[in-house]
């Protein structure tokens, strides 16, 4: 039972992970990231420190600040934890997260922010490895 529970958690963070762990302590200290254990060990060593939100908000550990950096940690912090959800809402024009998404950056306009972002999609995942600095970055040029 228990190799069955590791493998399950395994796998998981590894789809969770990708094919590229980003950037972080994990992606720094783990330089070959060529299997699926190293990729996970990334991963998890970016979970467990708690340190690629605070690389991705302060440009450091490897990981790009936005070049139009949004002040507010909350927001930068939720995009980076909510990248998929976030994806799949902006694609639908609603949801919760693309909701979060408008509170935290304090949008007086729910519904025309969230039809402009659905209009602009491919504007702003532009990628399917798109990093959350960007997916900030390319909301914030909208504006």
């Amino acid at each position: 039972m228990k190799k069955i529970l590791t493998l399950a958690v395994i796998s998981a963070t590894t789809l969770l992970a990708g094919p590229n762990t980003g950037c972080g302590l994990g992606n720094a200290v783990i330089k070959t990231q060529d299997s699926v254990l190293m990729q996970v060990f990334a991963a998890t060593t970016n979970g467990t420190s708690g340190n690629q939100t605070f690389g991705i908000t302060s440009g450091t550990s490897g990981c790009a600040k936005p070049a139009k950096f949004v002040s507010n940690d909350k927001a930068n912090e939720f995009v980076a934890g909510n990248m998929d959800a976030l994806a799949l809402d902006i694609s639908n024009g609603q949801g919760e997260a693309l909701t979060t998404l408008a509170t935290l950056l304090n949008v007086s306009n729910d519904d025309v922010f969230a039809s402009t972002l659905q209009a602009n999609f491919d504007k702003i995942y532009t990628s399917s490895n798109v990093s959350s600095a960007d997916v900030i970055d390319n909301i914030v040029s909208l504006g």
